[in-house]
């Protein structure tokens, strides 16, 4: 049977008290631990003042700063109790971009009661939007998503949350290795989709949850030994930063039964490092939107057996459109569509920029991808991340792939140049390893080995960091749209 957040929270406290729920640091890093029993009080005492905060006569929510810290967890888990729609927010978002989001949430919702460190609400007016306070079917938490654009939106999943032990987790995340009361590390920040669902349902099955709060490649290897993790879920970019570590022992990792990753491309060398460390069978990928459309699920072996594949649909219908809606041959590239049993999981937008869906239910996010006859679903780039060399066309993962092969750098971007003849040439925006140089041309020729001529960037912009989302997804829109003055390898 379902019951309430707050329901379940105190039913594990009474169960088992001085058990560890959460694991966190101070400023200073220091440990501090939290048992089930002090989480439940902590979480009651902070839930109830939260609702006896609100004005009975206007639509509210929480927002809460969602550092991995204890804090923003309980602060997260108060407002699920309190069943008050909560909005983790980066708590680093730059004042024009959280204004942008508050006015979001102001299209239908009257005022936000920010959660402090204290856990103290405090009554935030919201800028109201074009629509205004209205009408919101009950909504349990909001995400923000659109960071790889630059074009900011708020998905809402309905609610209010319940704890269902058939449910919680999904079951496509009990295939990856899961089990109820597991030791979990929380890597990615809390307002990001994959950290905060993963929290949520460690919350709620019983788990010891350790929280990272920010990522070095060193610290989560010694988390996971330290605390004998068994489940974690990463982004490609902590993979790779984390395979570059000198001496990396896979003894280290032998508490895990499964680590998952999502968000981004992965490209095949660090998916190969992966499944050399841990083996195939623990190493799992899921792609899936934050709006719920649909997910798929690959294990390692499935992939070795068929590269590139980011798996067959789990409780998920997969379709491949063309522009005008009809199913293409398989092997064919089109729009990914998926459909899921009546909508489950589906969220809804609370700016009113609405998923594509079409008449039998099926929705898409506009990721394009293909089949191949066993349903397994292959990823290609978007239409405005595929870089057009004269007819000819480019993955940007696969440049990119290239460069970060070379032993001098630590991460690229590649993009579209303009170019008088071709339309486009390729660029790429470069990191380098700290200490090391490396020529331009130096880059080209090592380019030139392992991709068609076409492929190879024809102009080179060294750059301190990639712009990446929480994600790991790169936010292109960020990267100068110049590449020092066009200057081509010398």
């Amino acid at each position: 049977m379902a019951i309430s957040v707050r329901q379940r929270i105190a039913e594990i406290a009474r169960a088992e008290p001085d058990r560890t729920a959460l694991v966190g640091f101070d400023s200073h890093l220091a440990e501090q631990l939290l048992s089930w029993r002090e989480l439940g009080d902590q979480v009651t005492d902070a839930a109830d003042a939260l609702r006896a905060a609100l004005d009975p006569r206007t639509r509210s929510c929480a927002v809460v700063p969602a550092g991995n810290t204890l804090s923003a967890a309980i602060g997260i888990a108060a407002a699920l109790a309190a069943e008050v729609p909560v909005f983790p927010l980066n708590p680093a978002t730059p004042p024009a971009e959280r204004d942008a989001l508050l006015r979001l949430l102001g299209r239908r919702f009257a005022h936000g009661y920010l959660m402090d460190d204290q856990l103290r609400p405090q009554r935030i007016d919201l800028p109201a939007g074009s629509e205004g306070p209205g009408q919101l079917s009950t909504v349990a938490y909001m995400l923000a998503t659109g960071a790889s654009t630059g074009i900011p939106k708020i998905s809402a999943r309905p609610g209010p949350l319940r704890y269902d032990p058939l449910q919680t987790p999904s079951l496509v995340i009990r295939q990856t290795g899961w089990r109820t009361a597991q030791r979990q590390l929380i890597v990615g920040p809390l307002y990001h989709a994959a950290p905060f669902t993963a929290y949520l349902d460690g919350l709620l099955d019983c788990n010891t949850v350790v929280l990272q709060p920010v990522f070095a490649p060193q610290w989560t290897v010694e988390l996971v030994r330290r605390y004998a993790i068994e489940w974690l879920q990463l982004t490609p970019t902590h993979m790779r930063e984390i395979l570059r570590l000198p001496d990396l022992d896979p003894a280290g990792f032998g508490s895990l039964r499964g680590m998952l990753h999502t968000a981004a491309r992965c490209d095949a060398d660090t998916k190969r490092g992966w499944i050399d460390l841990l083996g195939p069978e623990r190493v799992y990928e899921l792609y899936g939107a934050t709006e719920g459309v649909g997910v798929t699920l690959v294990r390692g072996d499935e992939w070795l057996a068929r590269p590139g594949t980011v798996g067959r649909g789990v409780l998920t219908q997969v379709r491949i459109l063309d522009g005008t809606g009809n199913l293409v041959p398989l092997g064919t590239i089109g729009t990914v569509f998926m459909r899921t049993p009546r909508g489950a999981g589906r969220s809804d937008y609370v700016n009113a920029q609405a998923i594509r869906t079409t008449a039998d239910g099926f929705a898409t996010v506009g990721d394009h991808g293909r089949l191949d006859r066993d349903g397994y679903l292959y990823l290609e780039p978007r239409d405005h991340d595929i870089i057009n060399v004269g007819g000819e066309k480019v993955d940007p993962d696969e440049v990119e792939a290239a460069l970060r092969d070379h032993p001098a750098v630590a991460d690229a971007v590649a993009v579209a140049v303009p170019h008088q003849t071709l339309g486009s040439v390729v660029g790429a925006h470069v990191v380098l390893q700290r200490g090391a140089s490396v020529r331009k041309a130096e880059l080209a020729a090592h380019c030139g080995r392992r991709l068609a001529g076409y492929k190879i960037p024809k102009h080179f912009t060294f750059i301190d960091q990639v712009p990446r989302s929480a994600a790991g997804k790169v936010q292109r829109w960020r990267l100068a749209p110049h590449h020092e003055n066009g200057a081509t390898p010398p």
